[in-house]
């Protein structure tokens, strides 16, 4: 059973290098077999084409980034217009890993725009993180440091597009700038003009 996994893990990887170096249309599964030391036959033992093992990629990697929002704790007793300015330090992995590998990102998005099935896979995070914030957003209604008028749905809209921005950048300057922090001080300009009372 662990040689399964490990050469299921093998593939991923190997794919996952492949896909960043040469583009997903340039990689073949003889390529990715080839570099994981895999036979073909296990290959597709585990995944029925090269589109397959994609998408478990693009699904492992959203799954994680979902749980890492999962896991950072709201303290009652913080303002959430703070929490939200200090939560891209929280996410410094997203600006180290997410750069390098937004050429594959784009290549998914490309694809999820012609075959419903991958683009089912490509909007879960985008959907998770606009209700996530909007949660954040109407908490920060109540608690007074966020404006009562302030359409939930859109400021987390913006908050999402802002991030992808950011992330796009990261991916122009990946060694030059703490990326995190810009995205944090970006945050806090925004969020001034719609703070509340507190």
């Amino acid at each position: 059973m662990q040689n399964k996994l490990s050469s299921r893990d093998k593939l991923l990887e190997s794919a996952a290098k492949l896909f960043l170096d040469k583009g997903y249309e340039a990689v073949s599964v003889n390529d990715i077999c080839k570099h994981a030391e895999v036979s073909k036959g296990s290959f597709y033992h585990y995944f029925e084409t090269k589109q397959a093992l994609f998408m478990t990629l693009m699904e492992n990697w959203s799954s994680r980034v979902m749980q890492s929002a999962l896991s950072q704790p709201i303290s009652a007793d913080r303002k959430i217009k703070n929490v939200l300015i200090e939560m891209p330090h929280q996410f410094n992995t997203a600006f180290t890993v997410i750069p390098k590998g937004f050429p594959i990102l784009v290549d998914f998005w490309r694809q999820a725009m012609g075959d419903p099935t991958v683009w089912k896979t490509a909007v879960k995070p985008y959907r998770y993180f606009t209700g996530f914030f909007m949660r954040i957003i109407e908490t920060g209604q109540l608690d007074g440091s966020i404006r009562k008028d302030v359409d939930s749905e859109i400021l987390a809209r913006l908050l999402v597009a802002v991030a992808m921005g950011y992330l796009l950048e990261a991916t122009y300057d990946q060694d030059k700038a703490d990326w995190s922090a810009i995205t944090s001080e970006g945050l806090k300009l925004l969020l001034e003009g719609i703070g509340g009372t507190k």
